[in-house]
């Protein structure tokens, strides 16, 4: 059985920067995962970035780390506004960051957290025990993935959910059914389709959204009336991105802002490549799906009611924060974690009710705020809970 003072659970986006704080802290810490494993393998190829180049670097305690700097040192072209960036030129960027600043991840699984006097004791499918004074779970979205109650009869060969699929060529020339409005949908749709499937986009809003283009060029004037962070550009974005200005919210409005803002939408420049192009049924919804013959049928409802026999459905329906959906948290531990609808309530250095346990990324978009979402999140959190560990009392001998 190993010791070391900080466990990160997850080589995420997250988990790397993290560890790359307290690496540059001089802070002992162990980080377990496979670096990147959501975007390598669970996105689909030919996906671009939704955030802009700029605002896809993820923190680091030094400078020269983002996407600008990878592209300078490998002779690549760079824009820094209205990219979009390809996933494979953020896959390689991640992977020279982490060769760069945390080149020690070990990749092993966690299979049990229990919470000891003086710390956490780790369990692993695949390596020995670990203990850790504090342990900090960065495991993404993955586990949450939300597959509505009105699909989720259906067996795995005839509902997907789009996180599932890094390859789509699986439904060339087949006939599909993509739910949902947002941009995991709308690109998994537009990707299928260029690909020769059969696809219609299932939507319960009346129209789909688009978020509008960024200007190219920002100026110093342009600059203070749109002021930009990593998350968004305007002033309404300040508020958004700022976790201190997002906690003084009253409860309920965090809930639904943590869920909401910037999305569900798609991106300006996937437009074109859905409109008018895929068949939208729009304002309509999902109520009723069983098996037929080696499909599906679908009964959906809206302006008027509908059969819809297809070979598959992918659902596109987003991310539901369930900590029982952690299969490494026993009961026990679960049960002390304070959660706000689900999701864990978190200090603004990321620390649960239970002390030297913390949480980051998407989980705690209801006390950070809705960066958290996303990759600009590891810019407001990283570097606070990386100083926040290193600060911790030891505990005196017993």
């Amino acid at each position: 059985m190993s010791t070391t003072e900080v466990l990160i659970v997850g080589a995420g986006a997250f988990g790397l920067s993290i560890s790359a704080y307290l690496r540059e802290l001089g802070v002992d810490h162990v980080i377990v995962g496979r670096p990147m494993e959501t975007w390598r393998t669970h996105m689909p190829a030919g996906m671009l970035m939704k955030s802009e180049p700029y605002a896809s670097a993820i923190a680091s305690p030094r400078a020269g780390y983002d996407v600008a700097a990878y592209c300078r040192s490998h002779g690549l072209d760079y824009v820094n506004r209205v990219g979009p960036l390809t996933l494979q030129r953020f896959i390689d960027y991640a992977d020279w960051y982490t060769g760069q600043l945390v080149p020690d991840v070990r990749d092993i699984t966690a299979a049990r957290i229990d919470a000891t006097g003086g710390g956490f004791r780790v369990a692993f499918a695949d390596a020995e025990t670990v203990t850790a004074r504090q342990v900090v779970i960065a495991t993404g979205v993955r586990p949450y993935a939300h597959i509505p109650e009105e699909l989720s009869g259906l067996p795995s060969d005839l509902v997907t959910h789009a996180i599932d699929h890094r390859d789509l060529g699986r439904f060339a020339g087949r006939r599909v059914a993509v739910v949902g409005a947002g941009q995991s949908a709308l690109e998994t749709a537009a990707l299928l389709h260029e690909q020769g499937t059969d696809v219609r986009i299932i939507a319960r809003t009346p129209a789909l959204s688009w978020n509008e283009p960024n200007p190219a060029e920002l100026g110093p004037f342009g600059q203070l009336k749109r002021p930009v962070n990593q998350l968004c550009e305007g002033w309404h974005c300040a508020f958004w991105y700022r976790p201190a200005a997002f906690r003084l919210l009253p409860e309920e409005m965090r809930i639904t802002k943590a869920r909401t803002v910037l999305g569900p939408n798609g991106s300006w420049w996937l437009r074109d490549r859905v409109d008018g192009v895929v068949e939208v049924l729009a304002g309509h919804q999902v109520r009723k799906a069983v098996p037929d013959g080696t499909g599906v049928q679908l009964l959906v409802e809206g302006p008027e009611q509908s059969v819809l026999t297809v070979d598959h459905v992918i659902a596109g329906t987003g991310f539901r924060i369930d900590l029982t959906r952690l299969p490494f948290l026993p009961d026990g531990l679960r049960a002390r974690i304070a959660t706000v609808s689900g999701y864990p309530e978190v200090s603004r250095t990321g620390e649960s009710s239970v002390p030297g346990l913390y949480f980051v990324g998407a989980p705690t978009a209801v006390s950070i705020g809705p960066s958290a979402r996303f990759i600009a999140g590891t810019h407001t959190i990283s570097a606070k809970l990386a100083r926040a560990v290193a600060r911790r009392p030891k505990a005196a001998p017993a």
